[in-house]
C-alpha cells in the first residue's frame, strides 16, 4: 500500500501527527509520500533519520499536474490537520482521480469524507487513531473506495454541478431581494 500527503508542512496540517503515526507502525509501515514545503520542513528530514523512517518519501513543491498523477497511483490521501479547513482542494482533487481520503474528524475535513465510503475519518491529532485507521483499510474493497471517490468528484463537485447550485442561490437571493425590497 501506498499513501500520500500534500500539503503545507506545518504543526497546523497535522504533519507532526502524521509522522508519528508511521513512526509508531515502524518496518510494517506503508510507503508514504510527502510533497509540499513549509517551516517544518528541516524538523521532516530530521526526523526520517532520527528515527530510520525508510519508507518516507520528502518530495518537496511538486507541480500540480505532477501532484495529481501522484494522488492517482495512491491508495488514499491522507490530510491530518488539526484545525478547521475552509475547504480543502486537496479533497476534491483525490477524488476527481478516484482516490479515497484519510482526514482527520474536525470541520470540513470530516463533513466532505463519507467514512467506509470515500475515506475514512480518524480523531484529530491522535497518531494512535491514524495507525488504527491505515491498518484497517485492508478490510475494505479499494476498488470500490476509489469508484465511490470518483462518482462524488463528479457528483457533488463538477463544474456543471456547481453551475447550477451557484445558479439556484443567486436565483434565491434575487427572490428574496425583490419581496424584502419591492421596488428593487
Amino acid at each position: 500500500m501506498s499513501f500520500i500527503y500534500v500539503g503545507r508542512l506545518d504543526e497546523l496540517k497535522g504533519i507532526k501527527v502524521l509522522f508519528e503515526a508511521w513512526n509508531m507502525m515502524g518496518e510494517s509501515a506503508p510507503g508514504l509520500m510527502v510533497c509540499g514545503m513549509g517551516p517544518l520542513e528541516e524538523w521532516c528530514k530530521d526526523y526520517i533519520k532520527k528515527n530510520k523512517l525508510a519508507n518516507i518519501d520528502m518530495k518537496g513543491k511538486i507541480e500540480n499536474t505532477e501532484v495529481k498523477k501522484l494522488i492517482a497511483q495512491s491508495d488514499a490521501l491522507i490530510l491530518p490537520t488539526l484545525w478547521y479547513e475552509g475547504f480543502p482542494m486537496t479533497i476534491v482533487e483525490a477524488y476527481s482521480v478516484g482516490t479515497p481520503v484519510i482526514g482527520s474528524n474536525v470541520g470540513n475535513v470530516g463533513c466532505l469524507i463519507e467514512d467506509g465510503v470515500t475515506g475514512w475519518k480518524f480523531e484529530t491529532g491522535s497518531s494512535r487513531d491514524l495507525v488504527r485507521t491505515v491498518r484497517s483499510i485492508k478490510n475494505y474493497d479499494l476498488s470500490e473506495m476509489h469508484k465511490n471517490s470518483f462518482k462524488r468528484a463528479l457528483t457533488d463537485y463538477s463544474q456543471d454541478n456547481n453551475y447550477k447550485i451557484l445558479f439556484l442561490i443567486y436565483s434565491h437571493i434575487q427572490k428574496e431581494t425583490k419581496r424584502v425590497y419591492p421596488r428593487h
